[in-house]
């Protein structure tokens, strides 16, 4: 048990008047009695807060354990079974539960509305419209138990905002990483996204465009390596987009000052161009061969699979229903190609974080698990390795394995509360019961 231990010395500093006279006599009055007066010690006990009863997950040999978690300044300090615990300790029983680290989730963009399939009709939204639409899809996102978000590219900057409201405690969200505005070729696609999108042409503009998001206060740099699937007729998610060079120069910038770098790839040469760059994560992946998979595993590049940006969309009849042709026949002829990749990827070794691409149509923030989900029931991961992509191989991408991605003493008290076992039923994911976020219990459905 910790304890803030105060040394104070009772002392008394009023005068009687308030001449300059009065106030010498109580100086020196007051060092009398310092002088005379022993050292008292005043306790005050910070209490902690345990989960008592549950199965606690651990990830690295993917099994369960009958242990009680003792939480102490937002940090796990100890798990154990029958641990001691101090009169006044708060206890939350979660006897019948499986406790898991919260998961995280590499690839949203909580700026981004789903309900409407044309990204267009979102263009024109005032910063304070975003604002306020990302503080809520923040939220929604924490309460189904993903505790940790990489956004690899927001709105204006607005989600920066939210980042701090969350920090300061006065909005309520998951931790945040943020990519700030994501790097592009010029581009229509970029009248989609007005307020995401960062045209650099060149390998000094990119420099100078990597360099203005991490003064903006960016974890990390997203770059379009090629084209995208949900972008205007013009583009094609099969052609590149920055060269070699141009990716090298996000690298290099993103690198110098201790960040990584996103790469969003569908193409086959622009995968091969952002693994040569030295890109820390490849989204979507979508038209690799064998060999570029290869390459991946070799060079330990993090494979961000976005299973969800297909799948829930065809879920979503409204976001169906309002997709521009051209968008609709792309996510429909793709969809299969990109599931048998990111299969043939696990056989090869590929490192998979997981990621959604939530705020994509029909990818509704708060159904980030589903990833996990299709991993498993789509792409033959184990129900054990499903849980690896969104904890410790994310902490990993996120260069956080000190502070994220497994229930070990000194960690980011991050902690999900399950009724049923996830490795009998991975949906089990998606059925939150109960969310801790550093400490502090944000939902409880017990």
């Amino acid at each position: 048990m910790l304890r803030a231990v105060h040394l104070c010395r009772t002392r008394e500093f009023a005068s009687e008047r308030g001449d300059s006279k009065g106030t010498a006599e109580a100086v020196a009055r007051q060092s009398e009695l310092a002088r005379d007066e022993p050292l008292r010690l005043t306790t005050y006990a910070r209490l902690m807060r345990w989960l008592v009863g549950g199965q606690v997950y651990d990830v690295e040999q993917g099994s369960f354990r009958a242990a009680d978690i003792g939480v102490d300044d937002g940090r796990i300090s100890t798990i154990r079974s029958g641990a001691r615990r101090e009169s006044g300790d708060e206890v939350i029983d979660v006897s019948g539960c499986w406790l898991l680290p919260g998961l995280i989730d590499c690839h949203v963009h909580l700026t981004l509305p789903t309900d409407a399939g044309d990204p267009a009709a979102s263009a024109t939204r005032t910063d304070a419209a975003v604002a306020l639409y990302t503080a809520a899809a923040a939220e929604r996102t924490l309460m189904a138990g993903i505790t940790t978000v990489r956004d690899v590219g927001g709105w204006s900057y607005v989600e920066m905002a939210v980042r701090d409201a969350i920090n300061a405690g006065t909005c309520v969200g998951p931790r945040l990483f943020l990519a700030g505005r994501l790097l592009s070729v010029t581009t229509s696609t970029a009248d989609y996204y007005p307020g995401m999108y960062e045209v650099a042409d060149g390998a000094d503009a990119v420099r100078a465009a990597a360099r203005r998001q991490l003064a903006k206060g960016a974890d990390l740099i997203k770059v379009m390596a090629t084209g995208a699937m949900l972008s205007s007729e013009t583009e094609d998610s099969r052609a590149i987009q920055f060269t070699l060079a141009e990716l090298q120069a996000a690298v290099e910038i993103a690198h110098d000052n201790h960040k990584h770098v996103a790469a969003h790839a569908h193409a086959l040469a622009g995968i091969h161009n952002a693994i040569d760059a030295g890109v820390d994560s490849i989204e979507h992946c979508t038209f690799a061969d064998d060999e570029a998979l290869r390459k991946m595993a070799a060079a330990g590049t993090a494979l961000v699979p976005t299973l969800c940006a297909g799948d829930l969309l065809f879920r979503d009849p409204e976001a169906v229903a309002t997709m521009p042709p051209h968008l609709l026949s792309r996510m429909t002829e793709f969809n299969d190609v990109h599931l048998a990749v990111i299969r043939r990827a696990h056989e090869l070794g590929v490192v998979i974080a997981m990621g959604t691409d939530a705020g994509t149509p029909g990818n509704h923030h708060g159904l980030n698990a589903q990833e996990c989900v299709l991993l498993n029931q789509a792409a033959g991961l184990s129900p054990a390795d499903s849980i690896r992509t969104a904890t410790v191989n994310a902490a990993r991408l996120l260069r956080q394995t000190d502070h994220l991605g497994t229930l070990d003493e000194g960690k980011h008290a991050d902690v999900i509360a399950l009724r049923e076992n996830p490795l009998d039923d991975i949906e089990a994911l998606a059925r939150v019961a109960m969310v801790m976020t550093a400490g502090r219990v944000v939902r409880n459905d017990l």
